[in-house]
Formats: C-alpha cells, sequence, structure tokens
C-alpha cells in the first residue's frame, strides 16, 4: 500500500503532452509498489490509448532504463523497456516537481503474476526469457555502468544504523514505538543474521563466478501476465552483473511475494535449462534480500516524517513476517533442490546436505 504523493494531475499532463506528445484524458494513482523513491499512475489518452507512467524523485539511475531497451533491441521480447520521448530520451523531468522524473511505458492489460500465478507454459516461457537475458551478454556492454556483484552485503550499514537508533530514540508515533519495541525484541537475532551474511559474503569473495546480466528483483509481483498469456518483465530499477543464482533466488525454494511449489520450479528449469547452483551463494542471497528489505521498512517506520498511519503498519507487518516460525529468515538456509547439469529429474530433486541447517 502506497501514499498518494499528492503531484498535480494537470502537471503530469502537460508534462506528457509537451514531452510525449500525449493527449492526456485521465490520470489515476495506484498505491502500488515498494520502491519508496517511485509512484505510479495508470494514464489515458484521448484516443482511450492506456499508459503505465512512473515518477521518481531523486537522479535517475539511467542504466534502468537502458538495460531494458538493449535487452528489446537483442530480441527478447518479454522484457518490458520505457518509450522516447519526442527527443527519443527514456525519461523526462517533471516541471514544477523539483528532482522529479517521469518514465512512460506502455500499459499491458492483465495482471501481476503475484495475483494471478503463472500457467504451466507461462513459467516455461519465464526460464526460458531469464535464461536469454543471462546468456545475452549485455554484462559485458553495461560492465562500467552497473553495480559488479562483490558480496560486500551493503544494505547491513543502514540495518546497524536502525538497531542504534531504536536504542536511544523515543518515537512519538504509535506505529513508529510499537515496530521498535519489536526490533529490540529481535535484535540478536537480526545481529547474528548480519554476521551470518557476512561470513557468507567473505567466503564468497574468493570464489569464481561466471558473472551475468540480472535482474535483481525478478519476483511475481515484477512479472505480468498479459490478458493474451503473454508474459512481460518489467521493473529495472536496479539491474546489476552477478552471480545467476541473483535472479534464480526469486525461483528456487522462493517464498518471495508468493510461494513457488516444486513443480513450478521444475516447470521453470524446463524452459531456463540444466545449470548448476551455488548453495552457499543462495543463502547469501536469501539474507541480503531479507537485511535489505529488513532495513528499507525500518527506513519508513522509523525515519520518513509524512509517512501515513497505514503505510507505517502495512511496513511494519510486511517486515515481522520474516521473523515467524516457518518464515523467510528459518527458511534461508534450507536449499532443497539444487540442480545440477545433466543429472534425471529424480536424481535433481535430491537434497543438498549442504544447504540443509
Amino acid at each position: 500500500m502506497r501514499d498518494d504523493p499528492g503531484i498535480d494531475a494537470e502537471e503530469i499532463a502537460v508534462c506528457l503532452n509537451g514531452q510525449y506528445g500525449l493527449h492526456v484524458a485521465g490520470i489515476v494513482f495506484l498505491p502500488i509498489g515498494h520502491d519508496m523513491n517511485a509512484f505510479v499512475y495508470r494514464v489515458v489518452a484521448d484516443d482511450a490509448s492506456v499508459y503505465f507512467l512512473k515518477i521518481r524523485t531523486g537522479p535517475v539511475y539511467l542504466p534502468g532504463l537502458l538495460v531494458p531497451r538493449a535487452l528489446i533491441d537483442c530480441g527478447i521480447n518479454s522484457v518490458l523497456a520505457p518509450l522516447r520521448t519526442r527527443r527519443s530520451e527514456l525519461w523526462a523531468s517533471l516541471d514544477g516537481q523539483s528532482g522529479c522524473s517521469v518514465v512512460l511505458y506502455p500499459f499491458i492489460p492483465g495482471e501481476n503474476a503475484m495475483v494471478a500465478g503463472l500457467s504451466d507454459d507461462q513459467w516455461r516461457a519465464f526460464g526460458a526469457a531469464l535464461k536469454s537475458i543471462h546468456s545475452s551478454g549485455l554484462e559485458a556492454r553495461f560492465r562500467d555502468a552497473l553495480r559488479v556483484e562483490n558480496f560486500a552485503l551493503p544494505s547491513a550499514a543502514l540495518v546497524r544504523q536502525l538497531l542504534r537508533l531504536i536504542d536511544h530514540t523515543g518515537f512519538e508515533n504509535a506505529v513508529a514505538r510499537r515496530f521498535a519495541q519489536f526490533w529490540r525484541q529481535h535484535a540478536e537475532r537480526i545481529e547474528r543474521m548480519l554476521d551470518r551474511a557476512e561470513e557468507l559474503g567473505a567466503t564468497l569473495q574468493s570464489k569464481a563466478f561466471d558473472l551475468v546480466l540480472c535482474h535483481s528483483d525478478i519476483h511475481a509481483a515484477n512479472i505480468l501476465t498479459g490478458d493474451d498469456g503473454r508474459i512481460w518483465l518489467v521493473d529495472w530499477d536496479a539491474p546489476l552483473i552477478a552471480p545467476r543464482e541473483r535472479d534464480l533466488l526469486f525461483v528456487i525454494g522462493s517464498g518471495i511475494a508468493r510461494t513457488v511449489t516444486p513443480t513450478e520450479e521444475d516447470l521453470f528449469f524446463e524452459g531456463y535449462g540444466s545449470v548448476e547452483i551455488d548453495a552457499e551463494a543462495l543463502i547469501y542471497y536469501r539474507y541480503e534480500r531479507i537485511i535489505e528489505d529488513l532495513g528499507e521498512f525500518g527506513r519508513h517506520v522509523f525515519l520518513t516524517q509524512d509517512a501515513s498511519e497505514a503505510s507505517r503498519e502495512h511496513e511494519a507487518e510486511l517486515a515481522r513476517g520474516f521473523f515467524e516460525p516457518g518464515g523467510d529468515i528459518d527458511r534461508a538456509e534450507v536449499v532443497p533442490r539444487i540442480r545440477w547439469p545433466n543429472l534425471s529429474a529424480a536424481e535433481a530433486r535430491c537434497p543438498d546436505r549442504k544447504g540443509e541447517r
């Protein structure tokens, strides 16, 4: 759940007219997404065509726009890329809103896979699309523009800052006070998780990996299922160059956004193909994901001055879910289905004992 930032609809319409030649008939804010610096809208033009608009505060991360465009140019057509402005740019400034940028996309009639799920054929298509991205070779082209994985756990700094904050801060907001108490109750567990992830990161730094172009956030909520049955991979806000485990995190034993069943894993790998998975890399990325989300949820609840009570409570509830029995933290080190090349389906289902702890 997201709060409407209150940006004037007329300002948005004027911008879209001037930058894209789009005559706007209606704009509706969509309270979706977890990126605290981005807001999205459904835009209807006067010719009844429909668009998806993202308005972002802060500097534009241009590689996040260039990468999906390059993938489409490579013939990977299941990627949703931004439309170009009249000057062939992939974004434009929003006049009257300092530091805000607009990015316009086609609107895909359908639903995201977190809600709709994927059919058998769509799981295979997802696997094939992700393999095409990982095999695109674009990591060489974007190596100087994208972050290259170094297993340094960059999200740890914010979580440690918040742990220090709750020790000496009395929050006026009731949701923040309750959430701070929850953090205090689980502080030792959070510290152990940070230490474990950093230990894994240090081990992984000494390993050699095949680094590929990764989406880095390709869970079910970032896959659109069109009414025509096609799938679209969206939200390329943070592509990076990393081991393929960074993306396969969202498939193998994943409960992120929507639980992936063993059967769905099999269907995905029918499309993706046989691959060897490094269990320690997968576990590291699971911890990194939890730590990154925990930090962002904490930032929103504790530090965002104009956040609504409803949005604070929603973020706090998501964070609490990590700590539930059988939740993401409990499952982080369980890797029951390692995918080795040239194994039969039955052999591939055998647990890897290194990953079960």
